[in-house]
């Protein structure tokens, strides 16, 4: 009987050797993979990141982080249904993946083209803040929920992005890596990219509680963070104009096979140069194209309002 025991505890404590190396293999695995699946989205999160400032700055000071806590709860909402979504497809649906991504990949060429042509002049500008913006009302918490609801539909685009490159990317891996994986990714994309826009939007405030400090220091500090808030918004939406060409149109590129053949262009060239053009000069080239293609077809189109 107490040999018996014995085996049995010798047993236990093998299977717990071996569920512990499994368990240690999967979470390396799962770290593995988020690692490479955020390298991917790179992009789509400084994207994110420097759009969605464009919606908050015009909010009251003091609504600011509860507007975009309120932002930060509908992504992660959003993001928690597309996870089983993407699952589901991946195992019945795989082909609509690429179209899901080149459709995304074309949305983001059009936004990216059209802010280009909006800053050089080819295309009216839109007034943002009238879109954005309740007219003679004085329903603060309305105003505040078109203010959200606008910058959710930008987050929606993104996040279907962000969820459909990581999914695919784990494609062939185990389910609870999948899991892992898009959860990890998904949490990491909204609380990394609303924290730091809540960051930026408040960095005026934090240069006005310095200006009022009696250290010369700190207020010349607090002037040049009230001074230059302007200046990096205006540089945000920059970097969000490039960096939606570039992931947008290395999206289509990737995702239609006829067009593969763009990513050979330059590889002949010396130094860096073949890297510029795979990364830079071939995507934003191609998003121009399919964006003002888009533009073309919705000025024509007798259905636009």
């Amino acid at each position: 009987m107490a040999g018996l025991i014995g085996y049995i505890g010798a047993l236990a404590d093998d299977l717990s050797a071996v569920a512990a190396k499994v368990s240690a293999g999967a979470i390396d695995d799962i770290a593995n993979q988020t690692a490479k699946s955020l390298s991917k989205t790179a992009g789509i999160l400084i994207d994110d990141t420097a759009t969605i400032p464009q919606y908050v700055s015009n909010t009251a000071a003091k609504r600011e982080l509860p507007v975009i806590w309120k932002i930060t709860k509908k992504s992660l909402r959003n993001k928690s249904l597309m996870i089983p979504i993407a699952i589901l497809i991946t195992y019945f649906a795989p082909w609509i993946m690429a179209p899901i991504l080149v459709l995304g990949g074309s949305y983001l060429a059009y936004e990216g083209t059209e802010s280009l042509g909006e800053k050089l002049g080819f295309i009216k500008e839109h007034d943002h803040a009238h879109e954005h913006s309740i007219p003679d009302t004085q329903d603060l918490s309305a105003a505040e929920d078109v203010t959200v609801n606008s910058a959710v539909r930008t987050d929606t685009i993104l996040s279907i992005e962000i969820i459909a490159l990581t999914i695919a990317s784990v494609a062939t891996e185990p389910l609870s890596t999948q899991l892992g994986v898009l959860i990890i990714v998904s949490l990491i994309a909204t609380f990394a990219v609303y924290g730091i826009v809540g960051m930026i939007i408040k960095m005026d405030d934090v240069g006005f509680y310095l200006k009022e400090k009696q250290n010369s220091l700190y207020q010349g500090i607090g002037s040049l963070l009230i001074k230059g808030m302007p200046r990096v918004l205006a540089t945000l939406a920059w970097i969000g104009m490039i960096a939606m060409l570039m992931v947008g149109g290395s999206i289509i590129m990737h995702n239609i096979d006829q067009l593969h053949f763009l990513t050979y262009f330059g590889r002949e060239l010396p130094f860096l140069l073949p890297i510029i053009m795979m990364y830079v000069v071939t995507p934003i080239s191609l998003a121009m194209t399919v964006g003002v293609l888009i533009i073309a077809i919705r000025k024509l189109s007798p259905f636009q309002a």
